[in-house]
């Protein structure tokens, strides 16, 4: 079996692969393409690549002028830089639905470059913003068709890629689809909500969780953030005793806010979060950050202990 690809060099590939496909796409970075892997439509496509330097907000400015030109711009960089020193430019392209792609990399925990690049703020600040979808691949299979479907789109984009690989998920034939929620495992008791490495925790684990506790569990990969099928997600999540959610990301206004928003409506029941619990993250080791920081089996398994003891 050959190695998983780190998402930011499926990322590259396919903008290199798909450069003619696209006569007006045009590709933004912020002097860091050796590391979003963006410099492999630079060497296919020069005259159509600008590096703007370490100007994230220049280069967002410059994505909306394209756009309105009439180009479809791909805008990438570190996504704690790109969401957090733009989101003014973001904002803008938002408001008037321009066809601009944000696609950053290093997003979540991103292990040694420093404390101040872990990507723990972006969902909230992305996720304010009307008229954006956001979406967040938990395996190559899954960011390869959500590429497909976002360059078919017409109108801004979000998407938040990881530093390293991620294990293959998904079949080969596997079809992404805003419209619908990726259903990873079947189960009748409790439920595992997942975004991004979390899709991934909870997919690797669920079935010795559910020997260890005597339970069955469902697993969701939710990959579309926004817009959320709220229908079909309540319709998966109704008779469940309880939901946990796990992401990456700062849990005091990340994905499981607006999860727990639409349950609490319609059914609510006892939910538990795991993330980063509103706090700055060390520098080190992703894995060994990860499992400090609660984003491991045992704290599922802790979760899970109270909303059964919370049931009874």
């Amino acid at each position: 079996m050959t190695e998983n690809l780190a998402l930011r060099d499926v990322f590259g590939n396919y903008l290199k692969e798909n450069a003619e496909k696209y006569k007006n796409l045009v590709v933004l970075d912020a002097d860091l393409s050796s590391s979003t892997k963006t410099s492999k439509f630079a060497e296919k496509c020069p005259n159509r690549f600008f590096n703007m330097g370490i100007s994230e907000q220049n280069m967002m400015g410059t994505a909306l002028g394209f756009a309105i030109s009439g180009k479809m711009p791909v805008v990438s960089g570190f996504t704690i830089f790109t969401t957090g020193r733009a989101w003014e430019f973001a904002r803008m392209a938002c408001h008037d639905k321009l066809n601009v792609k944000i696609i950053t990399t290093h997003g979540g925990i991103v292990g040694e470059d420093g404390s101040t690049h872990n990507a723990l703020e972006d969902l909230s600040l992305m996720s304010s913003l009307p008229n954006l979808t956001i979406l967040i691949p938990c395996d190559e299979v899954e960011l390869l068709s959500m590429l497909y479907y976002s360059f078919d789109y017409n109108g801004p984009i979000y998407m938040r890629l990881p530093r390293g690989a991620f294990p293959r998920i998904h079949e080969p034939n596997y079809k992404f689809s805003v419209k619908d929620i990726d259903v990873l495992k079947e189960g009748t008791d409790y439920c595992l909500i997942g975004t991004g490495y979390g899709s991934v925790l909870a997919n690797e684990n669920a079935i010795e969780i559910e020997k260890e506790l005597g339970v069955s569990l469902k697993v969701i990969n939710l990959s579309c953030i926004k817009p959320i099928n709220e229908q079909i997600l309540l319709s998966n999540i109704e008779h469940m005793k309880g939901i946990v959610l796990i992401e990456e990301h700062n849990i005091y206004s990340g994905v499981g806010n607006i999860v727990s928003r639409i349950i609490s409506k319609n059914h609510p029941k006892p939910m538990r979060f795991i993330g980063i619990e509103d706090k700055f993250v060390q520098s080190g080791k992703r894995n060994e950050i990860l499992e400090s920081y609660g984003l491991n089996k045992e704290n599922i398994i802790n979760k899970l202990h109270e909303i059964i003891k919370s049931n009874k």
